[in-house]
């Protein structure tokens, strides 16, 4: 086994379950490939979390320097650069505030993970919606075999999603940002720290992250949201 097969696996281990091999392009170069690599589940939260409340976790979120990724991303790209050590690489996701954005949804896109469900996020047929981009790595490697996600699973299912949004978003038709947004902000809802329709979706069930691990992701992606209004 390789070393970087090696760094694959124990990754996979520590709960980033969903990884693949792009070939490399004009933002990887010199270097011919992109690992990409998600989280699977919340083990990975929850150990960063180390049982801190999301209360605190948002704090840290709020108070990191410009020169941070984000607590939990932070987190990620050092365990992650650690399982390479010596292999040569550079971590083009996640990055400094500030710095240029990279797009991701190309990367998936190759990878043949984009296919947004009827709440957005794409649904894996193992893990539902409960993963999410950790890093992209740019280093030398063969690309993994294109492996598409196949059939949707929302075809065959009765879509509970739908009928758990209280803002009546999420319908076969598409997503009602709008409306979504409007639900959130609302100082009474119940929407502030989860999203009712994602944990309805019976996808990936086993692969729920936990009421804390959504409370913190929820609350930081409203942060941002008033963060983006106040700016507007």
């Amino acid at each position: 086994m390789s070393a970087f097969s090696a760094c694959r696996v124990r990754a996979t281990a520590l709960g980033y379950g969903l990884q693949t091999v792009l070939a490399g392009d004009a933002d990887s170069a010199p270097f011919s490939a992109l690992w990409l690599v998600c989280n699977t589940g919340a083990t990975v939260q929850q150990r960063w979390a180390a049982g801190r409340p999301p209360a605190q976790l948002l704090a840290l979120n709020a108070t990191a320097p410009a020169t941070s990724c984000g607590p939990l991303d932070d987190f990620c790209r050092a365990e992650l650069s650690a399982l390479l050590g010596a292999l040569p690489h550079r971590v083009l996701f996640p990055h400094a505030n500030g710095a240029p954005t990279l797009p991701l949804l190309p990367r998936l896109e190759a990878a043949g993970w984009l296919r947004p469900g009827p709440f957005m996020n794409t649904l894996h047929p193992r893990y539902g919606s409960w993963w999410a981009v950790r890093a992209l790595i740019a280093l030398d490697a063969e690309p993994d075999p294109a492996a598409a996600l196949g059939d949707s699973p929302c075809v065959a299912c009765s879509a509970p999603c739908i009928e758990a949004c209280p803002a009546s978003a999420v319908s076969m038709a598409g997503w009602n940002g709008q409306a979504c947004i409007r639900q959130r902000l609302d100082s009474a809802s119940p929407c502030a720290a989860d999203c009712r329709a994602r944990s309805a979706c019976p996808g990936g069930a086993e692969w729920r992250y936990d009421a804390a691990t959504r409370a913190y992701h929820y609350g930081v992606s409203l942060a941002t949201l008033r963060d983006w209004l106040r700016g507007h």
